[in-house]
């Protein structure tokens, strides 16, 4: 599997995410190094995971009676299995892909679902989101009764 990295770029008009192989991000990126364009991350960072804690490929229906109590869960789950691999914070775009396969998205409420839930998961600013204790104890909980770990 080859690995899939992505970079933020940072322009007056706003902001754009690269996607794709490693080779690819940094020809594109070549691209966006101009002056009017200020570049926040450089690093390629790994946005698939070869290996993940949790085959969410096996998963066919998140848990909740509606649609926020399913995309907390599916970012308990992404967080918990993204954590077990040494990330500590998940971006929401990959929350959003799951509760879109899974057919959960609520496309007006999906942030604030999630920022609503201080309890479980601390938010930095940033468009990710980590586990907060309570949260860990919850994901754990969660992916043993669904048998995912």
């Amino acid at each position: 599997m080859q690995s899939v990295c992505h970079v933020v770029v940072q322009a007056m008009q706003g902001s754009i995410r690269i996607e794709g192989t490693r080779a690819f991000v940094q020809a594109e990126l070549a691209r966006y190094a101009q002056p009017e364009f200020e570049i926040i991350t450089t690093a390629p960072q790994p946005v698939a995971l070869a290996n993940p804690a949790i085959d969410f490929t096996h998963l066919t229906e998140l848990p909740g009676d509606n649609m926020a109590q399913k995309t907390v869960n599916a970012a308990l789950l992404m967080s918990y299995s993204d954590l077990s691999q040494g990330i500590q914070q998940t971006p929401l775009w990959r929350i959003r892909d799951i509760v879109k396969q899974l057919h959960c998205h609520d496309t007006n409420n999906f942030s604030a679902i999630l920022r609503r839930e201080t309890a479980l998961f601390s938010h930095s600013g940033e468009p990710t989101l980590a586990l907060n204790a309570e949260g860990m104890e919850r994901a754990a909980h969660l992916a043993q009764q669904l048998q995912l770990v």
